[in-house]
């Protein structure tokens, strides 16, 4: 395209040029260093006026807040700050001042804001002596002509800290600029502010840090030189020179960390001490050992993002004892960055999403349902297809057709659950989206979504209102208006109970904890999907998303229903609801997850209960002619007889995995404490509102 302009039309070629550098240097934050000069730097703008040490949520909600108003009056967003922190110049004893941010580091976190220009003033002493008018009318107005100001509510300036918003006030009826004072964020009655967040850096707190920044604490170094002690151990470090001699740094102690080089993440192991069993009164020493990493780094900048604290520092009896604790102190580090790597996800600024459909020849599909999934799609969410060796020329179709859809093969038809497994490994992102090959949608269908899965660190899974394609006034059978599980393992869905199917009158309009997501569509956290063991392979088809939510619930993650985001599925595409095999799987999945999922203690009662159940339906089933379909529950009880010793194992596997994730305690919220079978047949409840609510847990 650039070649054709450049030959057919010069002219048009330059504008093009043009345009596109305009719009990408309107796109950046620009950063201006304070002068006093005779011309104003703004003709207008919105402005915000603090030193933003740690730029936390409370600061963030301001600027939130400054951007709106910068739209609404059509001009820019600016932030004045200061540079030196005005404590470095007035607090008596200046090396004892810490910040949380360089003036360096808050820049680059103000341009991934989307804040348009950040001013730099100099702090001085004769600065710090204005007469609060005098920095008024000389600096604030001169300069900047705000047309809106927006402080935070313990804003103070000038000589004495005599300023505060009051003085605002008075300038605005005078001077016609809207005044804007933001109350404080309050988290778990704490008032979010920078000095609370030293305290906490202070206090060895970091996950309370990250909550009150919305990001994790970081400083920067460069490598230096070292003794190479590490190495000689097996645990090569990079030692750090921080270069902000006023950077807030953490107590001396062994931290789980994670070191960013060249702009790419590294689990790492960060030590802060003098090394005490190396001799005594030796200088403080910062250093990093990164796993799995071999490269030079002499001289380079590292970025470590502290997580968690795991133990102080102090003298051992030898080397070899020092090397022992090494190796334990590694474990647990590995251990606490794959727990902070599942709910890592909602401190980051974008996180990545993806779309990912799962098809065997679904071509008709495809065709029907694929263009309303591209065209309500956000331009930033890439769509992909994990094809299960097809052979109805799916391949060819999405080739020819819809060449903006990613395409992974896979050499075989490994079924729904591995064929998942392995497309969701050849791809990154911070969240899956997994929607079946008939699901259709409209628009802004994806936004509450993502809303609510970033909504806490502890959601994991969220379903939309599932409704049918060929009835779109109902429910659509799988999932419906969310899933839960009854106490002997029986799923069930609000909106869907049994066989019946409720029409959508908007009784389930409210966002609420479920036990499972159906698999037909909802968005998962991706690192957890992985961390936890993904889908189960041998499931093949049917109940995999029970068994994953089950896991996902017990290692204590939630499970949402998020009703502002419908969809629309036809059912039964690849496996029609009343098939003999559907019954197979459905029962012989069904008995894998309880044995997988349900603690020992319980174990066996269930299964025997489960039993007496499914006998009973057997007899049933006999007596409704339904011969084909009882022989079904026969071969699945038969199947899992056969496969208790590798059931034993998967138990086991599955514990591992629940424990290497946990991040709360189990959580069961969802689970229905009675017999859906019993409420359903006996007291002729036919809809999962009539549901005895004091069972629910």
């Amino acid at each position: 395209m650039f070649n054709n302009l450049i030959v057919k039309n010069k002219p048009e070629y330059l504008k093009f040029v043009a345009r596109f550098v305009i719009n990408t240097i309107q796109n950046l934050m620009q950063v201006i260093r304070f002068k006093k000069q005779d011309q104003q730097l703004f003709s207008s703008c919105v402005l915000t006026i603090g030193t933003f040490d740690g730029l936390h949520r409370g600061h963030r909600k301001i600027i939130e807040i400054l951007k709106e108003k910068a739209k609404e009056h059509n001009c820019p967003s600016v932030m004045l700050s200061f540079d030196p922190h005005p404590r470095i110049v007035l607090d008596q004893d200046k090396k004892a001042v810490s910040t949380i941010l360089t003036t360096e580091e808050k820049s680059e976190l103000l341009e991934k804001m989307g804040l348009d220009y950040f001013v730099i003033m100099p702090f001085t002493l004769d600065f710090a002596q204005l007469h609060p008018a005098d920095y008024i009318e000389n600096y604030i107005l001169k300069y900047f002509n705000p047309k809106a100001i927006i402080t935070g509510e313990d804003h103070r300036f000038g000589a004495n800290a005599m300023g505060n918003t009051g003085f605002f006030k008075e300038y605005s009826e005078i001077n016609n600029f809207e005044l804007i004072e933001v109350q404080k964020i309050l988290e778990q009655s704490l008032k979010i502010s920078s000095s609370s967040i030293r305290n906490l850096v202070q206090q060895n707190e970091f996950g309370k840090v990250r909550e009150l920044l919305g990001y994790p604490f970081y400083f920067k170094g460069r490598v230096t030189d070292g003794n190479k002690l590490g190495r000689k151990m097996g645990y090569p470090t990079a030692n750090l020179e921080i270069l902000d001699e006023h950077k807030l740094i953490p107590n001396d102690g062994i931290y789980s960390a994670i070191a960013i080089i060249d702009g790419k993440e590294y689990n790492a192991m960060l030590y802060l001490g003098s090394r005490p069993t190396m001799g005594d009164n030796l200088k403080r020493s910062c250093e990093v050992h990164i796993f799995e990493f071999n490269k030079d780094l002499y001289s380079q900048s590292i970025e470590v993002q502290v997580i968690e604290y795991l133990r102080e520092d102090r003298k051992f009896d030898n080397m070899d004892s020092l090397k022992i604790q090494i190796q334990e102190d590694e474990e647990r580090s590995k251990n606490s960055l794959l727990r902070y790597s599942l709910t890592s996800h909602i401190e980051k600024f974008k996180a990545v999403t993806a779309i990912v459909i799962l098809n065997y020849n679904g071509i008709e599909h495809l065709k029907s349902y694929l263009p309303s999934l591209l065209k309500f799609k956000p331009a930033d969410i890439n769509l992909y297809i994990v094809d299960n060796a097809s052979t109805d020329n799916s391949v060819l179709l999405i080739e020819r057709n819809f060449p903006e859809v990613n395409l992974i093969q896979l050499k075989k038809n490994y079924g729904y659950a591995q064929g998942y497994n392995k497309g969701l490994a050849q791809i990154e992102a911070d969240y899956y989206i997994l929607v079946n090959s008939d699901i259709e949608v409209k628009s802004h269908w994806i936004e509450p979504l993502i809303a609510t899965i970033r909504s806490g660190k502890d959601v994991a899974a969220v379903q939309p209102k599932i409704k049918s394609i060929s009835k779109p006034e109902y429910f659509e059978y799988a999932g419906a208006a969310g899933g839960h599980i009854d106490v002997l393992g029986f799923p069930f869905c609000e909106g869907r109970v049994i066989q019946d199917i409720e029409k959508d009158e908007g009784q389930y309009n409210v966002p609420k904890e479920i036990f499972w997501a159906s698999g037909a569509a909802f968005i998962i956290n991706a690192k957890l999907f992985t961390a936890i063991g993904g889908f189960d392979k041998d499931y093949f088809a049917h109940q995999e998303e029970i068994d994953l939510c089950w896991r996902i619930k017990r290692a204590g993650f939630k499970v949402l229903y998020e009703p502002k985001s419908e969809v629309y599925h036809l059912g039964g595409g690849s496996l029609n609801y009343e098939s003999p095999k559907k019954t197979y799987l459905n029962f012989r999945n069904n008995l894998t997850t309880i044995f997988k999922n349900v603690p020992w203690i319980y174990l066996p009662f269930l299964l025997i209960a489960r039993l007496i159940i499914d006998f009973l339906i057997f007899i049933l089933w006999i007596f409704q002619g339904k011969w084909v379909y009882s022989t079904k529950i026969i071969k699945a009880y038969f199947v899992s007889m056969l496969r208790t010793p590798f059931l034993l194992q998967k138990k086991y596997d599955n514990d591992i995995y629940v424990e290497n994730c946990q991040i709360n305690e189990s959580n069961m919220k969802g689970l229905f404490k009675g017999s859906v079978l019993l409420q359903y047949y006996l007291f002729n409840h036919r809809k999962s509102s009539d549901l005895t609510k004091e069972y629910f847990n």
